[in-house]
């Protein structure tokens, strides 16, 4: 069974050692792997197996279309690339978020806020504006990028990363940083492993039969006590599963398939 591990180009360089032992244990399951670029993709060459690990919902819609099964699928990678999308999804299921409006409506209450990206990922394109000159000036240099305006966590520089694979909680992260309101590990946080909280497991639980992703990271937020879904991670990194556990999600990622494929 041919089977794709799907990159963007540019993206391939930073994550090669996962995407080849995606690579590695799917063929000792004997599927026929590849990684392939999507500058390179040929849709009429479709495989019947697609590893995704970008963030175009429309490529991958077009993969289903030729016939073959993308993990995470299409649906998946569109919430959870658009945290616009993502707020949407996870209030339908009684999930909170921290107060949101985009640029234009009511402010939510600061500051300070949080002025970000609905399409960056990583901790990137997101900014602690302490002032409205700050939020029109962040708004401003993300134009095309749908920015959104969010009230800041009182409990800054920590949060929580729930690894999510075949809808089983597999660990969680505990993220801290002294030094930045993001706690993202690929800049500089410190990472431990932790017992998922109860209230967590519950929101998880509630998030995974309706999503229907495959493998995920779930990310927290803290104030007043409380957690608050902050973003759900797509092409969610493992360096911190890889550096703090002696699991190998790539292997365990490429079992799940093979056995949903023989469950097909």
């Amino acid at each position: 069974m041919r089977c794709w591990i799907l990159y963007d180009k540019e993206d391939l360089g930073g994550n090669r050692f996962f995407a080849e032992r995606l690579m590695d244990s799917g063929n000792d399951l004997g599927f026929d792997c590849s990684i392939v670029t999507t500058d390179s993709m040929d849709f009429e060459d479709a495989p019947e197996v697609v590893v995704s690990r970008i963030r175009d919902s429309d490529i991958l819609s077009q993969l289903e279309d030729y016939g073959s099964t993308v993990y995470n699928r299409s649906s998946v990678c569109r919430i959870c690339n658009d945290k616009a999308f993502t707020y949407s999804f996870v209030r339908s299921l009684g999930i909170p978020t921290l107060p949101f409006s985009f640029p234009g409506q009511e402010m939510p209450t600061g500051p300070p806020w949080v002025v970000k990206s609905c399409m960056g990922h990583g901790g990137t394109e997101v900014f602690k504006a302490d002032s409205k000159e700050d939020v029109d000036r962040f708004v401003s240099g993300l134009e095309g990028r749908k920015p959104i305006i969010q009230s800041f966590a009182s409990d800054p520089g920590k949060d929580m990363r729930v690894y999510v694979l075949g809808g089983r909680i597999i660990a969680s992260v505990l993220r801290s940083s002294d030094t930045d309101f993001r706690a993202n590990f690929k800049l500089g946080g410190k990472a431990e492993l932790v017992e998922t909280p109860d209230d967590i497991k519950m929101m998880v639980r509630r998030i995974v039969p309706e999503l229907m992703a495959d493998f995920i990271g779930i990310d927290f937020v803290f104030g007043d006590g409380k957690a608050y879904l902050n973003e759900i991670e797509d092409v969610v990194g493992t360096r911190m599963l890889y550096s703090l556990t002696d699991l190998d999600p790539a292997r365990m990622y490429m079992e799940y398939i093979a056995h949903s494929k023989i469950s097909l």
